[in-house]
């Protein structure tokens, strides 16, 4: 019978620790989309994307040597200051470095990055891209939902601001840290995932005590 019954619990740990309910279901990871930003619009004037991924503009137009800005005004203030607004400054087509391959002009920026947290609704946002020339062009990004069956990498914090990055490094930064390293949501699901197997094998220890003890304690009363 105590044979039985270690088999019975061992078989049920097995069991317990191969579901697939104590593994992490894997899907969308955040990804960093790009854009163009040329003399005759954008490469992509409507791109599709998930919350939590980003979008990175960079500046190619270098034929009609003017400047482009990006903006969106979420609260329609016309400001481009609110805290789901945004504006990318002046973007130039390159920036002059010295000899030590530093900027010239440290506000120079060549690309602008905005990331589409959980804070951002499910939705379409218009933005616009005006010209130095006084002339503006308009698109179109489609945000749809990061459902229970994704998981994102580098969840940036609840508040983040986005706006220009200093320098072209940070955009690179930005970028390999949307697709790389550990989430708190991860870390969080890790430690869930130790703490019911260490919680089933203790349970099993457990059985497997007790059922000793009463052996032991047939094994004494026969002796008596």
């Amino acid at each position: 019978m105590d044979m039985r019954i270690r088999a019975f619990v061992i078989a049920a740990l097995l069991s317990l620790l191969s579901s697939p309910h104590m593994i992490s279901v894997q899907g969308h990871t955040a990804s960093s989309f790009t854009v163009l930003v040329q003399e005759d619009g954008f490469s992509q004037t409507s791109p599709e994307i998930i919350q939590n991924d980003s979008i990175v503009w960079h500046n190619i137009d270098n034929a009609s040597n003017i400047t482009h800005r990006l903006v969106y005004d979420y609260d329609g203030d016309g400001l481009y200051n609110g805290t789901f607004d945004w504006d990318s400054g002046e973007l130039h087509a390159y920036c002059e470095r010295d000899e030590n391959n530093t900027k010239t002009d440290p506000n120079c920026s060549t690309s602008f990055m905005v990331i589409f947290d959980m804070n951002w609704t499910v939705g379409n946002y218009s933005y616009t891209d005006i010209r130095s020339d006084n002339t503006t062009v308009n698109a179109t990004i489609r945000l749809f939902a990061d459902t229970g069956d994704h998981m994102e990498e580098n969840l940036p914090a609840v508040g983040s601001q986005f706006g220009v990055t200093e320098d072209d490094t940070a955009d690179d930064e930005a970028e390999e840290e949307a697709t790389s390293g550990l989430t708190p949501e991860k870390m969080l699901l890790y430690v869930g995932i130790f703490t019911g197997g260490s919680s089933v094998l203790l349970l099993g220890l457990l059985v497997i005590r007790k059922a000793d003890r009463k052996s032991l304690d047939n094994v004494i009363d026969n002796e008596e």
